[in-house]
């Protein structure tokens, strides 16, 4: 491939660029999101105490982490606990993706960091991302544009109009996002320092059980 054509690195997206390229419509409203505010989780639930201790550690640490610290002592051990484990899908983590764009003459492509999708070793229908990206304060990449390039891609791949879903973590916040066709929806921030932390850990169990019964029909 020539210098001009070098594909272009998912980091490399900001979300404007995404909506512009591949038509999408951002919406405030999604019944998706509003299923997964609803959700709590009661104080006898049995993993409790372990969210919480993993609050204790966010709310210590979270200004002195790095990214890949926040990922590996928090994000991680709490994805963990909700337990993605099924015979319908797998977790796959850090595993090549691309898409072409601009009438198929560009390429984008990079590694997606954490996905659930069906195969054993090679990723097919990926269906639900995560994002880590720690700095808050930042505003040199755009962890919204990342993640939705490359649901995109993973969205032309499957060819099977169901919908994707996502989350992003910025240091201490969480955000959940829904692809649907040409549209998309973030949720509020939620996040994991105080209370709505048990908030999240409902809404990761919410999205198993979608992903288990979407894994079903496929």
């Amino acid at each position: 491939m020539s210098k001009k054509n070098k594909a272009k690195p998912f980091k490399n997206w900001l979300y404007e660029e995404v909506a512009q390229e591949f038509g999408l419509h951002r919406v405030e409203e999604h019944p998706f999101l509003s299923q997964l505010n609803e959700c709590s989780l009661s104080k006898s639930h049995l993993l409790y105490e372990q969210i919480e201790d993993l609050r204790s550690s966010l709310r210590t640490y979270a200004e002195a982490w790095n990214e890949d610290e926040l990922k590996t002592m928090f994000i991680n051990p709490f994805v963990r606990l909700a337990r993605f484990i099924s015979p319908y899908y797998k977790v796959f983590t850090q595993r090549p993706m691309s898409v072409r764009y601009n009438n198929d003459t560009q390429l984008t492509e990079g590694l997606v960091e954490y996905m659930l999708a069906k195969g054993f070793q090679i990723p097919t229908k990926p269906h639900f991302f995560i994002h880590e990206y720690k700095p808050e304060k930042r505003r040199d990449n755009d962890p919204l544009g990342q993640l939705l390039i490359a649901m995109i891609a993973c969205q032309q791949k499957n060819q099977d109009n169901k919908p994707l879903y996502g989350l992003y973590v910025t240091g201490r916040f969480w955000f959940f996002v829904v692809l649907d066709g040409k549209t998309c929806a973030v949720s509020k921030s939620y996040s994991a320092e105080d209370d709505e932390i048990f908030k999240i850990f409902a809404m990761l169990l919410h999205i198993k059980d979608v992903i288990e019964k979407l894994y079903q029909e496929i």
